[in-house]
């Protein structure tokens, strides 16, 4: 409306006509509005997820696959996944990676991936760059020297190179119950289709090795 004259502040002066630059500035800006109004509702956003809060975030939300159950703890995570005789998904991740809300958005939140999961593993979130401090700090060995863990995010760093050598975000890969690998990791990549062949590999060697 601004770029229109149809809004003016005391310094600006009347604006006689408007410009093509103006115009199609203006139906830009109009354009991107209307693209976002849906998501004050709840609608998935999916062209910005990467930079709008997660939508189980929100008090009411429409995305089709709902939220499903994560632990943000290795072991814990592990115990209920033997209990509940499920293969475990990981999900290495960090509060400052836009690539692994893209995910989120883009893969995460469509009713198939979601219906996978939670119907059959057991999801844990790990954020490598969660600052908040160890109740003590763990000391580890790492390439032969002394390496004192302080932070959360630090401790599923070090889990990450250490069992995985992989030092990248996001990473996800499938655990039996055992810690073994079901499948080869699975990096960044927006397909739905890839990601759920790749699950489904999963869940077979899983259930052909029990």
């Amino acid at each position: 409306m601004y770029l229109l004259g149809k809004i003016r502040f005391s310094h600006d002066s009347e604006l006689e006509h408007v410009s093509i630059g103006r115009f199609f500035m203006a139906l830009i800006s109009f354009s991107f509005a209307v693209y976002l109004v849906p998501g004050l509702w709840g609608a998935p956003l999916k062209s910005v997820s990467a930079f709008v809060p997660p939508l189980y975030t929100q008090d009411f939300n429409l995305y089709a696959g709902g939220q499903f159950k994560e632990f943000d703890d290795y072991d814990e995570g592990m115990r209920f996944a033997a209990e509940s005789g499920r293969p475990v998904l990981i999900d290495f991740s960090g509060y400052g990676c836009v690539n692994c809300r893209k995910m989120e958005g883009a893969v995460f939140d469509t009713e198939v991936i979601s219906d996978i999961i939670k119907k059959d593993f057991v999801l844990i979130k790990l954020m490598v760059d969660d600052k908040q401090a160890l109740e003590s700090p763990i000391t580890v060995k790492e390439n032969g020297k002394d390496v004192k863990l302080t932070t959360v995010g630090e401790k599923w760093s070090y889990l990450q190179r250490s069992k995985f050598a992989a030092n990248s975000q996001p990473y996800y890969v499938m655990l039996n119950n055992e810690g073994d690998a079901l499948a080869v990791p699975y990096y960044y990549d927006e397909s739905v289709e890839k990601f759920g062949a790749w699950l489904e590999s999963g869940v077979k060697q899983y259930v052909g090795n029990n």
